[in-house]
């Protein structure tokens, strides 16, 4: 099937078959129900088959980065692989930096490139580039299709790599010709069913039980791999076998919700006082799939100087060895069947820790994990405790699913300090590779898995300015996501960096006079879908009324610059906290 554009973009059939109508069969075979793309030249046939197939849905995007990144919150959200497409040349290097932040933050993402003929291969054709050459270092694997007849056997092995051991994105490179090649139609089958690989026994937990039997300060981190293993019920039964302190990762604040009674809020370079004071003071670490990053850790020599082991839960050995590995008690496997099997281990063994969690709440007291108010300024922290109010009044009334998204920058780090997860809500952010771009269309391919969820990107105006194309798409697609920005005229972390290491330059941070709300409009919000809001006083209205309403939603936040603290600098301990 092709569309027919002169007769209005109805359906016409043809008798005859291409390469990419055959692809297109064997995406949806496979079961992927979605497409993302952006057009060009060496990828129009394969855009035009995913559109004439009538099992997979297809939206195109205004960038080819939004396209990618689209494709990871979708998948993110479903746990589903969804398909993004762009054109060779400058289409095909535009993926680069999703692909790098796929591979970084272990997110299953296909990526199939369209490339110049076979016949003019290494011609420096027009937009010809060799793509698979500059991806192998960020994906897992990257094929050039050479053959039609490879086509089934290359997919089912790139989708397979997507999603073995630890996740991670996959390239297929598609030439013009063999897109456009008259092929015999596939013959009528069921889709094949992917057999599920035997997971093998992790060895070590009963040496793990036997150090937490022994510890009288543990606490767990928990890391995005919670997340991904949908491994969230097993935590939740091993903090009823063993009620022991836990505290999140950026990537793994959804892990648990943040009023569980057992969570201390967020680690590393802006994580609170009292979680880090946690890790410096514990006996045993115990880390369920998290990286042990340098955002973590600072001076690794000089991280968790009071435990006597780290245990690191984790899919990958390699991951085991690549920090610390001399203090480490490794468990390898999936971690919803080790953290499973390690919270059956505990049951029954009366482990409470009772004066671990006097001394932790005492702690507390001394250092509440606040900001210094000024008075009547919106400042983003405001903003945020007030969102948690609207988004739980609006909760009790609707039930709705709550999905958040964030840029990058200081209000990622506000966002993860502040925002309020409840069980079943999702945190998505780019967190290993930190890229300015991401939130919006992180959120926009959210809102396309779960239509019917609240979804909310928390973005910087300095980050926005590097996705801001995709507002064009969510008011296209009708998409109801709420883009809650704060400007405070630029850069904000790296404006601070400059304030306190670089004698205080300026340069390249600040950034005014934007008109957000009148870019919205441009991009086809209308006034009652744009907000602007410089001062408290009106801030809970705007905000009620924003998550109330069922299409796209601007809200530009007019707040301060300030410090995002606590801070503890690159290459520092917990010693050296700023707050």
């Amino acid at each position: 099937m092709v569309r027919d554009r002169a007769r209005g973009g109805e359906p016409m059939k043809r008798s005859w078959t291409t390469g990419s109508d055959i692809f297109v069969e064997l995406l949806v075979r496979a079961g992927i129900e979605r497409a993302f793309a952006v057009t060009g030249g060496a990828v129009m046939d394969f855009v035009d088959a995913l559109e004439a197939n009538p099992a997979l849905e297809l939206q195109c995007f205004q960038t080819e980065q939004g396209a990618a990144w689209a494709a990871m919150g979708y998948t993110q959200v479903t746990g589903k692989l969804c398909a993004v497409t762009a054109t060779s040349g400058p289409g095909a290097t535009n993926f680069i930096t999703p692909l790098s932040d796929a591979l970084r933050d272990n997110i299953p993402l296909l990526v199939v490139t369209g490339q110049v003929a076979r016949s003019a291969r290494n011609t420096d054709a027009f937009q010809e580039i060799d793509i698979t050459v500059i991806a192998a270092s960020v994906a897992k694997k990257v094929v050039y299709l050479e053959r039609m007849e490879d086509a089934a056997d290359v997919l089912a092995d790139a989708i397979r790599v997507a999603f073995d051991g630890r996740p991670g994105p996959v390239l297929i490179d598609f030439p013009k010709d063999l897109q456009q090649q008259a092929c015999a139609p596939l013959p009528p089958r069921a889709p094949a069913v992917a057999k599920a690989k035997p997971r093998p026994t992790a060895s070590g937990l009963e040496e793990v039980v036997a150090s937490l039997r022994h510890a009288e300060r543990p606490v767990i981190i928990a890391g995005r791999g919670v997340v991904i293993a949908q491994a969230r019920s097993e935590l939740l039964a091993l903090l009823e076998a063993a009620p022991i302190p836990v505290v999140h990762t950026l990537p793994g604040k959804a892990a648990l919700s943040s009023t569980h009674p057992h969570c201390h809020g967020m680690i590393g370079m802006h994580g609170f006082y009292v979680p880090n004071w946690i890790i410096d003071n514990a006996d045993l670490v115990i880390s369920l799939g998290s990286r042990f990053d340098d955002r973590i850790t600072g001076d690794t020599k000089r991280f968790a100087p009071n435990a006597r082991r780290l245990v690191h839960f984790d899919i990958a050995q390699e991951q085991v060895q690549k920090v610390m590995p001399e203090r480490k008690l490794g468990v390898v496997g999936h971690l919803k069947d080790t953290l499973g099997a390690f919270a059956a281990l505990l049951e029954g063994k009366g482990l409470r820790f009772t004066q671990w969690h006097e001394r932790i709440a005492a702690v507390r007291e001394q250092y509440p994990s606040t900001y210094k108010e000024q008075p009547g300024m919106l400042q983003a922290q405001l903003v945020l405790e007030q969102l948690n109010a609207a988004v739980r009044a609006h909760r009790a009334k609707s039930g709705q699913r709550v999905i958040f998204t964030t840029e990058v920058g200081s209000h990622q780090m506000w966002a993860a300090q502040y925002l309020e997860i409840q069980p079943g809500d999702e945190f998505l952010t780019s967190a290993g590779l930190g890229c300015m771009g991401s939130g919006l269309p992180l959120a926009l391919g959210a809102q396309i898995a779960n239509p019917d969820a609240l979804v909310i990107c928390i973005a910087g105006d300095g980050s926005l300015r590097f996705s801001e194309a995709e507002l064009e798409t969510a008011w296209e697609r009708a998409l109801p996501v709420k883009v809650l920005l704060f400007n405070n005229d630029g850069y904000g972390i790296v404006r601070m960096w400059n304030n306190h290491f670089y004698e205080g330059r300026k340069t390249g941070v600040i950034k005014q006079g934007k008109q957000w709300t009148t870019l919205a409009r441009s991009n086809g919000f209308t006034d009652g879908h744009v907000d602007r809001v410089e001062s408290p006083a009106a801030l809970r209205g705007v905000l009620d009324r924003a998550v109330a309403h069922r299409g796209p939603h601007f809200l530009e936040m007019v707040t301060p610059y300030e410090d995002c603290l606590p801070l503890i600098p690159s290459g520092k301990s917990f010693k050296e906290i700023m707050l």
